[in-house]
């Protein structure tokens, strides 16, 4: 299966109002250390990671109502998948949200599972963005540009890799990074 964009798959509120919910949760994990970057005192996040969300200090969940809000996107994104003569499983094998920066060591090519039945759905969750800001994500080598509320749906055994943001970026690359999967697997 070729990847899919769908655009708009949030509306410009919606995306607003998750881009705001997720960055005043006050409980992330860092998968890097957080320090100051020389000469780049007037970003907003100096860090050099990938924060996730954490939940009863399980890194791989959000909070219990973002979960279900996240889940239910699976049944929308189906109806939009429709017009492609594609639906994906709607079991959420995981959910991540990842905010990553420049210089951030959290982008390299990976697959997120090698079972042949399971879906990724990735979802730009930056409220604005412009594109000389990068961060383009790439599935098998196929550009895909930052499109706020946009989804872009693969097979989960097929290596993409996010790309950072530039240091003009005056925002958090935000996304959420779904897998889903027949029950049972």
């Amino acid at each position: 299966m070729k990847p899919i964009l769908i655009k708009n798959l949030l509306t410009s509120k919606e995306v607003f109002w998750i881009y705001k919910k997720l960055t005043s949760l006050p409980v992330w994990t860092l998968n890097a250390l957080s320090f100051p970057t020389l000469g780049d005192l007037e970003r907003q996040f100096g860090t050099c990671g990938m924060l996730r969300i954490i939940q009863n200090y399980q890194p791989t969940s959000t909070s219990s109502g973002l979960s279900m809000y996240f889940e239910s996107l699976i049944h929308r994104l189906n109806e939009r998948l429709k017009e492609h003569r594609i639906e994906i499983p709607t079991s959420v094998e995981r959910c991540w949200i990842n905010a990553t920066f420049k210089d951030s060591s959290s982008h390299w090519p990976h697959f997120d599972s090698a079972q042949p039945e399971a879906f990724s759905i990735l979802l730009f969750l930056a409220p604005v963005w412009n594109d000389q800001w990068l961060g383009s994500f790439f599935v098998d080598g196929e550009e895909f540009k930052f499109s706020p509320g946009g989804a872009v749906v693969f097979r989960s055994a097929t290596l993409h890799t996010g790309e950072n943001p530039s240091l003009k970026c005056p925002y958090l690359r935000l996304t959420s990074n779904m897998v889903t999967n027949k029950m049972g697997n």
